[in-house]
């Protein structure tokens, strides 16, 4: 059931990213496409072999409660294959070194990659978890392209636009990129990032 969860939820967003607007951004299109093409080829149609390593942070008391706001938009269709193996995730915080306060209001997933439940070298899938009021810090991924799907909660990105479920924002290499969540509720994202091999196999998160 948790692994069959995990191909779900990954070919659910698959969907997504084939038949969703890009808003008339050209970039965003071929990212969509990229996607599309990518976990096409990486995705087995019924079987897939699952790495389980589960752990927890603190910010996991606040994942039921952003699964169950997310059930009330258009990705509830994503997340209530997620629902199927939260219990299975690998929850840490990623690389170099982590301001203190984000300790408790911050983690992420791998589901797709190097490191994630299923395997891949071309392409990492994911969740971040932040806690209501959070602040994700200024970061950057060097030489990923990557997007975020918003699956519950509100955000503001480099405080410029205030984005709902169901967007989707992208992030080009090298660019310098904060968060910050509403304080009402906590944020669920799906997150992707494509690049080359080694980019991927190497991925990690820098910050400012």
């Amino acid at each position: 059931m948790q692994a069959q969860g995990t191909l779900l939820f990954l070919h659910a967003l698959k969907r997504w990213y084939k038949i969703k607007s890009s808003g008339g951004s050209e970039e965003i299109k071929r990212h969509m496409v990229e996607v599309d093409n990518l976990l096409a080829k990486e995705l087995p149609l019924d079987t897939v072999n699952v790495a389980i390593n589960p752990s927890v942070k603190p910010v996991c008391k606040y994942l039921e409660i952003a699964v169950d706001n997310g059930m009330k938009h258009k990705t509830n269709y994503v997340v209530t294959h997620l629902q199927k193996f939260t219990s299975i995730l690998h929850w840490q915080y990623g690389y170099g070194k982590l301001p203190e306060e984000m300790k408790e209001n911050y983690a992420y997933s791998e589901i797709l990659g190097p490191r994630g439940l299923i395997k891949s070298s071309d392409i990492a899938v994911g969740v971040v978890l932040l806690a209501p009021g959070a602040l994700y810090h200024y970061h950057e991924h060097p030489d990923l392209t990557e997007s975020y799907l918003n699956l519950s909660g509100y955000f503001s990105q480099n405080d410029q636009a205030v984005y709902p479920p169901e967007s989707i924002v992208l992030n080009k290499p090298g660019k310098p990129h904060k968060i910050t969540n509403d304080s009402s509720q906590p944020l669920l994202l799906a997150y992707v990032w494509t690049g080359s091999k080694e980019a991927i196999s190497e991925s990690r998160m820098v910050f400012d």
